[in-house]
């Protein structure tokens, strides 16, 4: 969240085939899983001055990152889906994190149902219980970048491999993404990569920046069905 992406070359003819060792490829990105080997790339855009403010006023530090880092790979080898590192195909300079995470089965993550089809897939927990109790259908999709790289259409790129994933491999229902309500660069790449808005929503777990309450968008599995189908023809 929180990087401008005004600027956004390409559509899905961004989007290219996976390699054999889990690493999925953008027009410019390459994306890999992150586990633990990406600490100090997270950590590089966490750090970053104009990307820290969107997820709390302090500096992480490199002990957080390490722990964060590790979590996603487990979520990645016990779920088979969290961020991914964006790394620049051709200079392979860290250009942000993304992509898309599991969301826990609790009473705050349950207020998204509001804005969610009323049908039985939608509270289904993920076989998995590790690393927690998820929802097994639909996801919650991100990014953030280095400032650096705001306003070239990365985050944009991202979102859409997020999509891809998350319907074409994963065969999910829904994705949903959640930014603070006055976050207007990342709410406008939600509706760029065909995500809409939903409504706001307000809890202690989702408290945004200030105490502003969440803007949320939802793509569901047929209007991604219905857009991709529209841009074969």
């Amino acid at each position: 969240m929180g990087e401008d992406d005004r600027a956004t070359p390409g559509g899905v003819e961004d989007l290219i085939l996976a390699d054999d060792g889990g690493s999925r490829f953008t027009r410019r990105l390459r994306l890999e899983p992150v586990g633990t080997a990406n600490a100090e790339d997270l950590w590089l855009v966490h750090s970053d001055d104009e990307v820290r403010p969107w997820y709390g006023n302090e500096k992480p530090s490199l002990a957080e990152m390490d722990h964060q880092a590790k979590s996603m790979g487990e979520s990645w080898r016990l779920q088979g889906v969290h961020k991914w590192m964006a790394y620049d195909r051709v200079s392979g300079e860290v250009v942000g994190r993304g992509g898309l995470s599991r969301t826990p089965v609790d009473e705050d993550w349950g207020r998204i149902y509001a804005y969610l089809p009323a049908e039985p897939w939608v509270r289904v927990a993920h076989e998995s219980r590790r690393p927690f109790l998820a929802h097994a259908n639909w996801l919650e999709i991100g990014w953030a970048l280095r400032h650096e790289f705001w306003g070239r259409g990365y985050a944009s790129e991202i979102g859409r491999a997020g999509l891809a994933f998350a319907f074409d491999v994963l065969g999910l229902q829904a994705v949903v993404s959640c930014t603070v309500r006055h976050n207007e660069r990342s709410r406008a790449v939600m509706e760029r990569i065909g995500m809409r808005y939903a409504g706001e929503l307000w809890s202690e777990e989702f408290e945004g920046q200030n105490g502003a309450p969440l803007a949320v968008c939802v793509l569901l599995r047929r209007d991604w069905d219905q857009s991709c189908a529209g841009g074969s023809e």
